[in-house]
């Protein structure tokens, strides 16, 4: 009687510790088992394969979207907004403002962090051709929407996207806004313009 408590016992014990090590036998385990995070992280890299380039000499910007091989810019929104309107409060001139979201690679692994702010800041100039003499670069104004005063900065996951605005002074009312899509040595990928009415 004791020998068959005892092997029932052991039996127990193992059946017990064989699901404890295998994480598919446990019924309602929110822990992803390694294939299904895989198959997730391939999913996303599914989803977000037509936003990147291979490498970074093939940058381009077609006037939506600049595509780059560690992040991309996607401009989904742009307006122009009078001084004391929504956005442009506190300046004393008109504004053009550009709404984009900024994509990082799933295969991003350097370790530079990447924020919606400088994505743009060092892709991007913009400029109005209304001087003879020189090119008129426009000078970056205050945040044009609100709702991005904290996540202009955060740092973007891997395969994450966030959202932000910048907005730049503009010269006159009808000169269209050119946007430059350049690299911080100087390669250009591109350029749009932007009619402001």
């Amino acid at each position: 009687m004791k020998k068959t408590v005892v092997l029932s016992l052991v039996a127990l014990s193992s059946i017990v510790l064989a699901s404890c090590g295998n994480p598919e036998s446990k019924e309602g385990s929110t822990k992803p088992s390694q294939s299904s995070t895989s198959k997730y992280t391939e999913e996303k890299k599914d989803e977000t394969s037509g936003d990147f380039v291979k490498t970074a000499k093939d940058t381009t910007f077609d006037g939506k979207m600049l595509k780059g091989n560690s992040y991309s810019v996607k401009i989904t929104n742009t307006k122009v907004i009078q001084p004391g309107e929504a956005g442009n409060e506190y300046g004393d001139k008109p504004v053009i403002a550009f709404w984009y979201d900024t994509i990082v690679s799933p295969d991003y692994k350097d370790d530079i962090a990447i924020n919606p702010n400088t994505s743009w800041i060092t892709n991007f100039k913009a400029v109005q051709d209304n001087d003879p003499n020189k090119v008129n670069e426009l000078r970056v104004a205050s945040l044009p929407d609100s709702q991005y005063l904290e996540s202009q900065i955060a740092e973007i996951k891997p395969g994450g996207t966030v959202s932000n605005a910048t907005a730049y002074e503009l010269t006159d009312n009808e000169t269209p806004v050119t946007l430059i899509a350049k690299s911080i040595i100087g390669t250009e990928y591109g350029k749009a313009d932007f009619p402001l009415k």
